[in-house]
């Protein structure tokens, strides 16, 4: 992914957040809000909770309005704290003596029901867990608790049907202390909303995800089916925190970036696409080349990752070793259009869309024109140059090789929910083949073949058969200690015991230090073979 798309994506979601944000004080309790009444002096009225519609799984395990909390209403006198101070724990009892001090009423998450005459506890819903599965994908509200990212914002009329809100006016002097001995007043429109939308993911693999990529610092994973092409799980590294977007905007990593939607330069996870392309030609994939871990064209001399020499290889075992040599001079006899044709066929080059507002970055390609100029096929034959790819729109190009050549347009969507969780589902997938069943499976035989003994085998799950295609891509940007900063891949697929394939997997890493895609891969490869 370019720097200068990051920066320009980042300064954009900054400048709506700080708009967002403004007039707004954030409770404790994740996305509740108060404000002051407009106009009325003597009244003073804080919101304790918003009612919005739930976003579920696929196996309608709610993904948000997952917990049950008690919000305490409160007008602050020594007697209100003293009874709240066992119902509040022990970091936020600062607030606590902060609010005595001020005198204005407010309000605060406790853990158990607190009754006293200046004390009301509501039992609510809150909006989003410590961590949030899936946060960048489901999105984040605005002040007005209004969608303003990703699903919530896709489907912010449906959610925000109907579900009501819990507001409480206290009575309030001058200085905007509250008046002693006055009452509080609630208003209560608040139910529990049940109906929402269904979506593809399965919480369990979402969570699963998340906890094997913790040593990423910056980058995605996405886990697809492949039967269907639906979207198990996809994180984001660092995952923005919807509980608290002040400090997601003073981190430099950009937490609100979704990299699995973003498009990256893809390295030798794109000779998957070259080899595709070779196969359907007809190519003789049994031909030998002679690496000798350089290879010149037009003046420029390409080296294979760490100039090693191959020796013999064949489509196969240049696959396995990820030989760039081969690739370059298999691009040369199958010409670019033949590559480019594949590629597109299995979705680089093209934008999509999972819901109203939320698409995967189209990424880029080369056109036939450009790469006419020898350097730049090269380049192309090994996922270099002006090739950019999403690690969503990776999964879906692996996916049609695990089904048989048969590419599926990743769906996020299952459907809508109403209050009786009754779904009423989308349109399923339907998919198109772009490749014969032979070359297909061939493919996958190569990528096992590269999963036992080729760059994938230190990532490849061992209670299973895996299918693997590693790359790792220059981006021309360097860090802070003049280190360039390099796209790590593992893409590929997990079977069953029938050894069928069943989960498409890929893991991005950006980082110019310690690799942690192989050991991340493992991980959730191993633990994908529970959930079948």
């Amino acid at each position: 992914m370019s720097t200068r798309r990051i920066i320009a994506t980042y300064a954009f979601v900054m400048f709506f957040l700080v708009i967002a944000l403004l007039g707004t004080v954030t409770a404790a309790f994740g996305g509740t809000s108060y404000t002051e009444a407009a106009g009325r002096q003597s009244l003073y009225t804080l919101t304790a909770a918003k009612a919005r519609g739930t976003i579920y799984d696929r196996n309608l395990q709610p993904l948000t309005n997952a917990e049950r909390v008690y919000v305490a209403a409160v007008i602050p006198s020594r007697e209100t704290l003293a009874k709240l101070n066992r119902a509040v724990p022990e970091e936020k009892r600062e607030v606590l003596r902060t609010a005595l001090e001020s005198g204005k009423p407010f309000l605060i998450e406790v853990t158990t029901p607190v009754s006293d005459d200046g004390i009301q506890t509501f039992s609510v819903t809150k909006r989003y867990a410590n961590p949030q599965p899936a946060a960048n994908l489901l999105g984040y509200l605005d002040s007005d608790y209004n969608g303003a990212d990703g699903v919530e914002k896709s489907f912010d009329a449906l959610l925000a049907e109907n579900h009501g809100e819990i507001d409480v006016t206290f009575a309030i002097d001058a200085l905007g202390n509250a008046i002693s001995g006055e009452t509080m007043h609630v208003e209560n429109t608040y139910r529990i909303a049940d109906g929402g939308v269904m979506l593809t993911l399965d919480k369990r693999m979402q969570q699963c995800v998340e906890n094997a990529c913790a040593e990423i610092k910056k980058g995605a994973a996405v886990i697809l089916d492949c039967k269907t092409g639906e979207i198990l799980a996809s994180a984001s590294f660092p995952a923005v925190d919807p509980n608290d977007l002040a400090a997601c905007m003073e981190n430099e990593d950009a937490p609100f970036v979704n990299r699995a939607l973003c498009a990256y330069t893809p390295g030798s996870v794109f000779k998957l696409i070259c080899a595709a392309s070779a196969l359907e030609c007809g190519i003789d994939y049994k031909e030998v080349y002679t690496c000798t871990g350089s290879i010149v064209v037009d003046g420029l001399t390409i080296t294979c990752y760490g100039g090693k020499a191959h020796g013999e290889v064949n489509l196969h075992t240049a696959l396995r070793s990820s030989c760039n040599g081969y690739f370059i001079q298999l691009a040369q006899k199958l010409g670019a259009e033949k590559i480019l044709s594949m590629a597109e066929k299995l979705g680089f080059g093209t934008s999509v869309s999972l819901a109203d507002n939320l698409e995967m970055a189209a990424g880029s390609l080369s056109n036939a024109q450009a790469l006419k100029n020898a350097r730049a096929l090269a380049l192309f034959s090994f996922g270099q140059g002006e090739t950019t790819v999403s690690p969503l729109n990776l999964a879906a190009a692996v996916t049609a090789i695990a089904a048989d050549g048969i590419y599926m347009t990743p769906r996020l969507v299952y459907g809508t929910v109403d209050t009786n969780l009754s779904v009423q589902e989308t349109e399923e997938n339907t998919g198109e083949k772009v490749m014969e069943p032979t070359t297909a499976a061939r493919l996958r035989a190569y990528m096992e073949s590269t999963a036992r003994f080729g760059t994938a085998r230190i990532g490849a799950p061992q209670n299973c058969v895996s299918g693997i295609k590693t790359g790792t891509a220059q981006t021309g940007v360097y860090d802070e200690n003049g280190e360039e900063i390099e796209n790590y891949w593992y893409a590929g697929y997990i079977c069953n015991a029938q050894e069928e394939p069943l989960y498409t997997l890929v893991v991005l890493e950006e980082t110019a230090g310690e690799m942690h895609v192989p050991q991340a891969f493992r991980k959730i490869g191993e633990a994908l073979v529970d959930f079948n």
